[in-house]
């Protein structure tokens, strides 16, 4: 039984991954693993709750030229993608999981060409591109989104705190670093985050 001291806590040596207790003492974590744990948590955070809708909910725009939850999803999932393959392992698009893994023979979509810079990852697209966006299933999302994050986050475990500083040549003719670009999109993948809470808590009061 942990007794508490005085103040209300536990003293360091009953806490048993403590130093004073003979625990593990942690690692210290670099940033690059903090960032490759980040990327993943997007994931790991947004799964349960995109698998839990319904098609209609996932599927449903909440406005005109309003993304619905599936299109936003999926571009999370494209920008990790992109990111794993095109920027970190400077490979062509035909080599992203959406090509490799299936996704694009059981869709018969093709993103290639499509938006700002022909990336497909929505950014740039027209509001008749993104309903031609193909609506998954619920699983098929989570699918998608973890095995690209999970691919991304690899490659970030890759890198030396050396290479991250250096120009990602993959896209944009090495404008930025690989560290900039992975912290550039989580940053867009934690607004989207918010975007999706915002959109189920009006599926919840209109029922859908």
């Amino acid at each position: 039984m942990v007794v508490l001291s005085a103040s209300g806590r536990a003293p360091l040596s009953d806490c048993p991954n403590s130093p004073a207790a003979g625990g593990v003492r942690s690692v210290p974590m670099t940033q690059l693993e903090l960032l490759a744990e980040l990327v993943e948590d997007v994931a790991r955070d947004l799964g349960p709750q995109v698998e839990k809708l319904t098609q209609d909910q996932i599927d449903w725009f909440p406005r005109l030229e309003g993304n619905s939850i599936g299109v936003t999803v999926w571009h999370l999932a494209r920008g990790m993608d992109l990111l794993a393959t095109r920027v970190m392992r400077g490979e062509p698009a035909e080599n992203e999981l959406w090509h490799t893994a299936g996704w694009r023979d059981r869709t018969g979509y093709d993103p290639r060409g499509v938006g700002y810079g022909g990336w497909g990852v929505i950014t740039g697209y027209t509001w008749p591109e993104v309903l031609a966006i193909p609506r998954l299933t619920p699983a098929e999302h989570v699918e998608y989104l973890r095995r690209a994050a999970a691919d991304l986050a690899a490659e970030v475990r890759k890198l030396t705190e050396a290479a991250a500083a250096e120009p990602a040549p993959g896209l944009m003719d090495g404008k930025f670093t690989y560290r900039d670009w992975v912290k550039s999109f989580y940053k867009g993948f934690q607004a989207h985050l918010g975007e999706i809470m915002a959109i189920k808590a009006s599926i919840a009061q209109q029922k859908i």
